[in-house]
């Protein structure tokens, strides 16, 4: 009789762990306790900067269009570091996984400074300005639970007088001002709606003004495929080929990209991130904007795996998104050491 309750019991601690297992390979919605709130925000943020003053200074560069939200930035850094870096973590509102990377790093910055060789030979060299969202309307609407799907900010762009998820908003990823023509001009209902004109959004203002005072040498964005289309790819801006100073540019981005996605295992399969083998297309996105305006070498990251089941895991559970979070600090940490003494490189 003991044998078998033992062995009913056994069945049950399995039966429960392979569905925890399979838990932790999905998503989970509501996102909670695992991921930055819109609601505390400011407070997180001001708890890293409270741990270094004299390396970390919080600034709002802008506000949201519609809700009137602040769009917040860390500088972290020393005066004589001599190339500015911008990581931006979301530009999708449901697309969170880069803001938990981007603030875990800000974090490892201003606590490892010292303790940590690599990091403080990095802090000589590269000033970090940390945007965790550029879309704070869609992380507040990702981030409280009210829809899973708000790539957009919420614009009333249905201009109906209120706001319908996740149809509102305006992609703010295909409002940069260049290119902006040459995609499409979708309906206002659609996902990849870019505006009514280049830089339309008060958001996307607010990073260009950013880019203009400060010209970046490096900048990264952070995405996730939801479709799962894109997923563990590392993406470059377009190519101008008959323009030999920045092809030679081009190249040096390449060749930083390509590090970067070598750094990253993916989570579900054997091998590394992959970088994507051509140019990218010519729309207003971010790295467009950086590349082509300003000469940022420029790239995106979309993070995120294809679990057994061919679900795209883009918030996952904590277990989950504490290992991807992990993997991408790393590969932070590797690349930017590995490039220290690289020459400033511009057009």
């Amino acid at each position: 009789m003991k044998m078998k309750v033992f062995l009913r019991l056994g069945l049950l601690i399995g039966m429960l762990a392979s569905f925890a297992c399979a838990a932790s390979q999905g998503n989970v919605f509501p996102l909670g306790g695992a991921y930055q709130s819109a609601d505390t925000m400011f407070a997180r943020l001001t708890r890293i900067m409270e741990k270094n003053r004299a390396l970390a200074r919080l600034n709002v560069i802008g506000f949201s269009g519609s809700e009137n939200l602040p769009i917040y930035c860390l500088d972290i850094g020393r005066p004589h570091a001599k190339q500015n870096v911008l990581l931006i973590g979301q530009h999708h509102g449901n697309e969170v996984l880069g803001v938990e990377v981007v603030l875990d790093w800000a974090e490892q910055l201003v606590t490892r400074n010292r303790s940590d060789k690599k990091i403080n030979a990095i802090l000589d060299h590269w000033r970090f300005w940390i945007v965790p969202t550029v879309n704070p309307e869609g992380h507040r609407v990702t981030s409280q639970g009210l829809s899973p799907n708000q790539r957009k900010n919420t614009r009333d762009t249905n201009e109906n007088g209120r706001l319908d998820l996740p149809e509102d908003g305006v992609d703010l990823n295909r409002n940069y001002p260049v290119f902006w023509d040459q995609f499409p001009l979708y309906a206002p209902s659609h996902q990849n709606y870019k505006g009514s004109e280049p830089a339309s959004e008060r958001e996307i203002l607010a990073i260009t003004l950013l880019a203009h005072k400060h010209k970046f040498d490096h900048a990264i964005f952070y995405h996730s495929s939801p479709a799962g289309t894109l997923n563990e790819k590392v993406f470059l801006p377009a190519l101008d080929a008959e323009n030999p100073r920045q092809k030679e540019l081009y190249e040096q981005l390449k060749d930083f990209a390509g590090q970067y996605a070598a750094a990253v295992p993916k989570d579900f399969e054997r091998g590394s991130y992959e970088l994507s083998p051509k140019p990218g297309t010519r729309m207003g996105t971010a790295r467009n904007y950086f590349f082509h305006i300003h000469g940022t070498q420029a790239f995106l990251v979309e993070i995120g795996g294809i679990n057994p089941d061919g679900v795209s895991v883009v918030h996952p559970g904590k277990r989950h998104r504490d290992r991807v979070v992990t993997k991408h600090l790393k590969a932070l940490r590797q690349v930017f050491y590995a490039n220290i003494n690289q020459p400033e490189q511009r057009f």
